[in-house]
């Protein structure tokens, strides 16, 4: 991947206790908009951090809008965006 055309960024998911992250961050990969990218980075009790790539110039709220509308479809709706 050219990362002169791309931008990246880390987000965690965080969910209930018990939840398996390694679940979510595949339901999560699979929902990115067309040319976005995700590679798990670590996985923690009840959570994943993930490396986002995204076409060049998206922003650090794009990334962040981008992460909560996936978070809101059937499946991740017990997830959220922690800031850490």
């Amino acid at each position: 991947m050219n990362t002169a055309k791309h931008t990246s960024h880390q987000v965690l998911i965080t969910g209930p206790a018990g939840a398996p992250p390694e679940t979510a961050a595949i339901r999560f990969m699979a929902l990115l908009p067309a040319g976005w990218q995700a590679e798990p980075v670590e996985f923690l009790a009840n959570a994943a951090r993930l490396r986002l790539t995204a076409p060049a110039a998206a922003t650090a709220e794009e990334f962040a809008r981008t992460a909560n509308e996936i978070l809101a479809q059937q499946g991740l709706r017990d997830w959220s965006l922690s800031k850490s």
